[in-house]
């Protein structure tokens, strides 16, 4: 399948809308946090942001999952990103952090309708590509953090908050744009129904039932999410200010590190890509988690700009690995009926562990930044103990 052949139809509609989202993503990104603490807010305040923000989309994306099933994934896509895009706007006018906050939490809320866009793309790939597929369209978009990110920071250095801002009101231009495209460009991949029930809603917060329903296996692999989301707090989050207070950097060099990580998760990608769906998936999954682990444990073990940059590569490269293996086995194992509510129990799982990673991660980072990378490490390395049976009982 070549290159070409994947920016056909829904799948390259995705893969464009969210190139365009990585453009303004890049812009701001990265440089959150500092935002936060340049608005007032301290690392213990940035971490309870973090929390609510998961809780928010958390609260949202169970019925949500729901939702792409019933009225459709198109449909739930476009009401959503047309939020986001106002949302945006907002952004870049918020005088201190507790506006952000509101604002922030207001912006993930509306991302409920992230398991109609994993759905739609599932539903799109052949079986025999999904893997590939769903890591051609984590990396390829990424292009944009190729160049933008020390842009960014750039902006940051010189025009302090006003840099921030602009950054914002940019985010809101090209999110529009991308709604506009959704909406004219997606087609549908299943036959909504009319109407949804408030029971249906209602149920959809007791996620834990759908572990019943799910193989011993999926429901291993779905808990992943909670342990990755997490783990990831610590770098997501923090980086910028471990990086700028910590080791010294400026902001427009922690943007070029963010760009050094993507052209070498984007290679890497390119690389894997004809390969990762012959590999068993047990064996990719493991060495995407080993991966994100090691970069980890080097940046809590190791405290100077070297460690920075390899941590953020490795870390990059694992987790884009382990995402694009755990998306894949949800096309693998769940019929597509199912796969926006089954998308719904990952998705819900993932930010149940940033809510818990961002209050636990706030307190570890405040009291010791070092300890913050060391607990990221010690929880994947626990995460992917049954996947290394797996893997020595297949040898």
């Amino acid at each position: 399948m070549g290159i070409s052949e994947w920016f056909r139809g829904n799948v390259g509609v995705m893969m464009i809308s969210w190139f365009l989202f990585a453009i303004s993503g890049s812009l701001t990104m990265p440089y959150m946090s500092k935002y936060m603490h340049m608005l007032g807010a301290s690392d213990v305040e940035i971490g309870v942001v973090r929390s609510l923000g998961a809780l928010a989309v958390m609260v949202t994306i169970l019925p949500g999952g729901v939702l792409t099933d019933v009225i459709g994934r198109k449909r739930a896509i476009v009401v959503g990103t047309w939020g986001i895009s106002v949302v945006q706007f907002f952004y870049a006018l918020v005088q201190d952090w507790r506006q952000f906050a509101v604002v922030y939490v207001v912006d993930w809320a509306l991302h409920f309708y992230q398991p109609a866009l994993t759905a739609i793309l599932l539903d799109s790939l052949p079986p025999e590509k999904r893997g590939g597929g769903m890591m051609l369209t984590a990396v390829l978009p990424q292009i944009p953090w190729l160049f933008l990110p020390p842009v960014g920071g750039f902006l940051l250095d010189s025009f302090g908050l006003l840099g921030m801002r602009l950054s914002f009101l940019l985010s809101g231009a090209i999110s529009t744009a991308v709604a506009l495209l959704r909406m004219k460009a997606l087609q549908e991949t299943i036959t909504p129904r009319r109407a949804v029930s408030l029971r249906e809603l209602l149920d959809s917060y007791a996620f834990w039932r759908g572990f019943a329903s799910l193989p011993p296996f999926m429901a291993y692999v779905t808990f992943l999410g909670f342990t990755s989301s997490l783990a990831a707090v610590s770098l997501q989050t923090f980086g910028v200010l471990y990086a700028t207070n910590v080791i010294g950097i400026d902001n427009t060099s922690w943007g070029v590190i963010n760009s050094a990580a993507t052209a070498v998760g984007i290679l890497f990608g390119f690389v894997l890509m004809p390969v990762i769906d012959k590999a068993p998936r047990v064996h990719a999954l493991f060495s995407g988690l080993l991966l994100t682990a090691v970069g980890y444990l080097m940046l809590g073990v190791w405290h100077n700009v070297v460690s920075l940059v390899a941590s953020a590569i490795i870390t990059g490269i694992g987790f884009e690995i382990a995402m694009s293996i755990r998306r894949a086995l949800v096309g693998d194992y769940i019929t597509p009926d199912n796969r926006g509510r089954v998308m719904g129990l990952t998705l819900a799982l993932e930010y149940l562990g940033s809510i818990v990673g961002g209050v636990a991660t706030g307190y570890i980072y405040a009291a010791w930044p070092h300890g913050a990378f060391l607990f990221s490490s010690v929880i994947l390395f626990g995460s992917a103990i049954p996947l290394l049976f797996q893997v020595l009982a297949k040898r």
